[in-house]
């Protein structure tokens, strides 16, 4: 019995394959290597926060499966570190007024020594609590200040005698924000 001419099989042309793009993970360098690594973790990220199901061919596959990227588009995967940066807070130290005064001042823990006039920035760190105090040695006057920022946030001022200016700020729990102690 012969097969009919329509019931025969007929190999159907097959589209040539392209051709397979090499790597760039193997010997990469720049930020075309860091693009193609953010979209390999990426997938990874996706894939585990997915429930470990992986839907993504990068995560299954690793590199050499990841979808193709232009120069520019793993570029932008990349993150920017530097490019918004903040400026780093600031706490500064002030005390102006009669000269020979005592001054102490610093984060907590911490009883650095000064002479008036006095104005001395630092980076502001991890210490809850900052102060300075400057008592005056048989009379005069002295002023003492505290900036965040350059925003004062706490002053004070003695005179005569000795006598003590003393300014304290620290940081509110809830809010993040610096308050005056001497306030309280």
């Amino acid at each position: 019995m012969s097969t009919p001419p329509w019931a025969q099989q007929q190999p159907y042309p097959q589209a040539p394959e392209p051709p397979k793009k090499k790597s760039k993970v193997k010997g990469c360098a720049g930020a075309g290597c860091l693009g193609i690594v953010a979209v390999v973790v990426l997938g990874g990220l996706i894939s585990v926060a997915g429930g470990g199901k992986s839907g993504s061919a990068s995560a299954a596959h690793g590199p050499a499966a990841a979808p193709s990227h232009s120069h520019h588009d793993a570029k932008s995967a990349a993150p920017q570190s530097g490019a918004h940066k903040k400026k780093p807070q600031t706490v500064t130290y002030e005390v102006t007024g009669t000269s020979g005064a005592d001054i102490q001042y610093g984060p907590a823990g911490s009883n650095a020594q000064g002479k008036v006039p006095m104005s001395v920035t630092k980076p502001l760190r991890n210490p809850q609590y900052y102060a300075i105090t400057a008592q005056l040695q048989g009379g005069g006057h002295v002023t003492c200040r505290l900036k965040v920022n350059g925003k004062v946030i706490s002053r004070s001022t003695a005179s005569g005698g000795y006598n003590i200016a003393s300014c304290e700020i620290s940081k509110d729990v809830f809010s993040g924000k610096w308050k005056d102690t001497n306030a309280g």
